[in-house]
């Protein structure tokens, strides 16, 4: 079966030469995206659990667990901007090579990876066995974050499963789903959502349909984005007003120089509920999109799912979020 596997991975900018008098504010992620590729279907996921409760660090404004890959422990991102499990080349660069893959990021050319197998994936009681995984050169986040990462956790590892995500108590719960796709009640961690809306899931990624001070947009959402991003060129009415918190040029690989605005806007609406006082980076997402093969209006990251405790239905398509501060939002 052929499928489409494009990673997006947002990670610090080490390495790339930021100039600008504002730095107080987080500062963008580098993108990388990875192009069409044939891929097999892996073995399904197996444990003895209704609902896996597993902690999780934050580093920055990213979520850290920890799993194990074969005879090696350590630290992985759980990241929905990636497709399925993405390994550090810095500890794997010797395993086999079962495919040489192109690759590209709106920052330049990225080292490139290769396509691997691996025996066994475990993430305390949840197993997978003969996995394939994309080994790519990771150290950007090691380096920018201070941490040793081993790799990323992608969407394609959890599409038989629901995923709810608690950013204050630092807890990722992974939920076996009933025969009609549901969360059992019993293992719901929330009663009832504020919002519940539908998404779609093209080419492994999360689209949910929103607005932006009333302009009508689709919104991939990636928990491995330090911070939401507007695209400047699909969005120029918004962008208009939105305000201007700071602005920073960017030096990307090969030389290539990138502007950078850290803006505010009013309204952000997700499934009917209404969130103030937002912050994005605007920039150009058209290479993402490409990649992707499909549009990107906009992203949603940490900035906003931090707002809630949310959960992602990968069977049923379903997005619910559970407000922290109900009295300072709509």
């Amino acid at each position: 079966m052929r499928a489409l596997c494009l990673y997006l991975l947002l990670i610090p900018l080490l390495g790339i030469c930021i100039k600008a008098n504002a730095m107080r504010h987080p500062q963008p992620a580098r993108h990388i995206v990875f192009k069409t590729q044939s891929i097999e279907p892996d073995p399904e996921p197996y444990g003895d659990f209704k609902t896996l409760i597993v902690p999780f660090k934050k580093v920055g404004n990213l979520i850290v667990v920890e799993a194990q890959v074969d005879s090696v422990y350590g630290n992985f991102i759980l990241d929905t901007g990636a497709p399925c499990l993405v390994l550090n080349k810095t500890y794997f660069r010797d395993a086999p090579h079962i495919e040489d893959k192109e690759s590209g990021g709106v920052n330049g050319e990225a080292e490139r990876p290769f396509k691997t197998a691996i025996k066994h994936l475990s993430m305390f009681e949840l197993n997978y066995d003969k996995l394939s995984a994309d080994v790519c050169d990771l150290s950007g986040i090691e380096n920018g974050r201070n941490i040793k990462v081993l790799g990323l956790l992608g969407t394609r590892l959890f599409t038989k499963f629901a995923i709810t995500v608690d950013v204050v108590q630092s807890v990722l719960y992974i939920h076996k789903l009933d025969d009609k796709g549901n969360v059992p009640e019993a293992e719901r961690i929330f009663g009832q959502a504020d919002i519940k809306t539908p998404f779609k899931f093209l080419n492994d990624v999360v689209y949910l349909k929103g607005t932006a001070n009333d302009e009508k947009m689709w919104f991939a959402f990636d928990t491995g984005a330090e911070s939401n991003l507007i695209d400047y060129n699909r969005n120029k009415k918004l962008v208009r007003t939105m305000q201007v918190i700071s602005r920073a040029k960017l030096t990307g690989i090969g030389g290539a120089r990138y502007d950078v605005i850290t803006a505010e806007f009013d309204k952000l609406v997700i499934g009917e509920h209404e969130f103030l006082k937002n912050k994005a980076i605007v920039t150009d997402l058209d290479k993402m999109g490409s990649a992707y093969g499909y549009s990107v209006d906009a992203m949603l990251g940490y900035d906003f799912f931090s707002r809630g405790i949310f959960t992602i239905n990968f069977v049923k398509k379903e997005f619910e979020m559970y407000i922290y501060n109900r009295d300072k939002l709509k």
